[in-house]
């Protein structure tokens, strides 16, 4: 970043200026967080009456400020006056015209990959697929359970004491309600099998009993169960 800054000011002095016979001009500079705050200091000697001898010292102190943006790195500012020039107006003022440039290096910005319209949409159409496909899978499954014929009664030597299958029949149906319902995850860039199931707080077993994935490609559907709590 670069910028060329203009600064005038008049400065009335006590007394009529006939002559200026020197003139010098310095600064301050305080470097803020939202500004640099500075003053210009304008020192020299004048003379009130063309025909004296006699030289009087001015001095003046000229503050400026100027905004300095988020994206400015602060400590690679730079400060420096190009042009300074001054003319007498009327009897007593002096007008100064300063012209300073201000250097910086800018922060660099995080470039944010813009995932593309057309992606999105492909992404909510493989979405809407895979669900389809669950949903016919879990109506096959109960077409096929209400097929199934009713299994022939044992005889009572076959038959385990009432504890023992009481046991059995929650232990089967703890294992029916252990998964209601799924996540679908379209494989990115960054993806591999241990990150996916860091995300969904699952294990490599349980994704290969879903899907293929000796060898997952971006873009690859996962399917994965979630545990009800």
């Amino acid at each position: 970043m670069k910028s060329i800054v203009p600064f005038t000011k008049e400065i009335t002095f006590p007394t009529k200026i006939a002559e200026i016979c020197s003139i010098s001009l310095e600064h301050e500079l305080n470097i803020t967080a939202s500004e640099i705050e500075g003053k210009f200091i304008v020192t020299g000697e004048y003379k009130s009456h063309e025909v004296s001898v006699n030289k009087e010292p001015f001095e003046y102190k000229l503050p400026f400020t100027l905004e300095v943006t988020e994206n400015i790195l602060k400590d690679t500012i730079d400060f420096e006056i190009t042009d300074f020039t001054y003319e007498i107006v009327g009897d007593a003022t002096l007008k100064v015209n300063i012209e300073f440039c201000v250097t910086a290096s800018e922060k660099e910005e995080e470039e944010v990959e813009e995932i593309p319209e057309e992606v999105n949409k492909e992404q909510e159409e493989l979405r809407e697929s895979v669900m389809e496909e669950i949903n016919e899978m879990f109506l096959e499954d109960e077409e096929k359970d209400e097929k199934e014929e009713e299994p022939e009664p044992v005889s009572q030597e076959e038959r385990l004491d009432q504890n023992s299958e009481n046991i059995i029949l929650n232990s089967i149906a703890e294992k029916e309600n252990e998964f209601a319902s799924y996540n679908i995850h379209v494989v990115g860039n960054n993806d591999s099998i241990e990150s996916i199931c860091a995300l969904y707080n699952t294990d490599e077993k349980t994704l290969k009993e879903y899907n293929n994935i000796e060898n997952i490609q971006i873009g690859d559907k996962i399917i994965i169960p979630c545990v009800d709590e």
